[in-house]
């Protein structure tokens, strides 16, 4: 690390004011602060541009948080972190005379950096939007002698293939194909990169019902096995965060349907997840709720209600 009377590596060069009175190197406070809340290191510049750098927990390349660094007569910036929902502002000075000015400019900087970013997830998801119509048109219907259907012992009905990659469709309650989940023969799961997730689900069915009876599932397979068994629509929400996104937009579309959740009973994980998102999502809707009754012996995982159809020690 540099001596504290040199700039930090990258950083404009800070000539302190006469009447500053902060002690240390504005630039270093700034990194120090960024680092506590983010764990990332960075070396600030400071030209009041907004500036990207990696979430330590993330991918390389994700570039998923951010600061603003102003260094003039009262330095102050603002930083973030996308992926974890942090926001947070610094400033060297806290001279009440200086609150206002020093307030306005981090309140931009921050409207600055979530306006970059809106415009940098909707140009995402509109690109995946456009592979995900590709994919789609370009695939065949699937099979049910793929592995992954085989192993889950559901039909292909609803889906196509591309490939060896079982394709499932996420579409929105206006019926737009915005992502889709590919499925590979061992079983790993990839969305496209940057596209939509929250709010959209796919479908067991034809058409996402205007009355009647729906259920909302977590996984495909659960959806399916539900699907097959009551004879009804079902829709997967693809995880458990995007239960209540999931039911909330059905039910603003769809006043008239009877919503069920069908909850997967993450009993082996701290907080069980699976029921606590479910009952979430239903007290949203006012929906009502359901789960497997799975046997819970010593080496049997089953959580969900595909894993009860195909677990032979499960209750039936």
């Amino acid at each position: 690390m540099k001596e504290a009377s040199a700039p930090a590596q990258g950083a404009s060069k800070y000539n302190a004011p006469d009447n500053f009175t902060t002690a240390g190197d504005p630039i270093r406070t700034f990194a120090a602060a960024i680092a506590q809340d983010t764990g990332a290191t960075v070396d600030p510049i400071g030209d009041g541009q907004l500036h990207r750098f990696d979430c330590p927990e993330g991918k390389r390349g994700n570039r998923a948080c951010w600061y603003v660094l102003h260094l003039d007569r009262w330095p102050a910036g603002a930083y973030g972190n996308w992926r974890t929902g942090i926001t947070d502002t610094w400033r060297a000075d806290h001279n009440r005379e200086h609150d206002r000015e020093q307030g306005a400019r981090i309140a931009a900087a921050i409207d600055a950096a979530r306006r970059q970013r809106e415009r940098e997830q909707a140009q995402a998801q509109d690109n995946a939007a456009r592979r995900a119509q590709r994919l789609w048109s370009d695939a065949k219907p699937a099979t049910a002698g793929h592995p992954y259907l085989a192993r889950k012992r559901i039909p292909a009905l609803c889906l196509r293939q591309h490939g060896d990659c079982l394709l499932i469709p996420l579409r929105t309650v206006a019926d737009e194909l915005v992502n889709v989940q590919r499925i590979h023969p061992d079983g790993t799961k990839r969305f496209l990169k940057g596209g939509r997730i929250v709010g959209a689900f796919a479908l067991f069915g034809c058409e996402l019902p205007e009355e009647g009876e729906l259920y909302i599932a977590e996984g495909w397979a659960t959806a399916a096995t539900i699907a097959t068994t009551l004879r009804l629509p079902v829709v997967a929400a693809m995880n458990a965060g995007n239960l209540a996104p999931v039911a909330q937009a059905i039910r603003a579309a769809r006043p008239g349907l009877a919503l069920t959740l069908a909850a997967d009973d993450d009993h082996g994980t701290p907080g069980n997840p699976g029921m606590t998102k479910a009952a979430e999502a239903a007290r949203l809707v006012q929906g009502a709720m359901t789960w497997p009754t799975t046997c819970r012996q010593e080496g049997c995982g089953c959580t969900d209600f595909n894993d009860v159809a195909n677990c032979g020690r499960a209750p039936r």
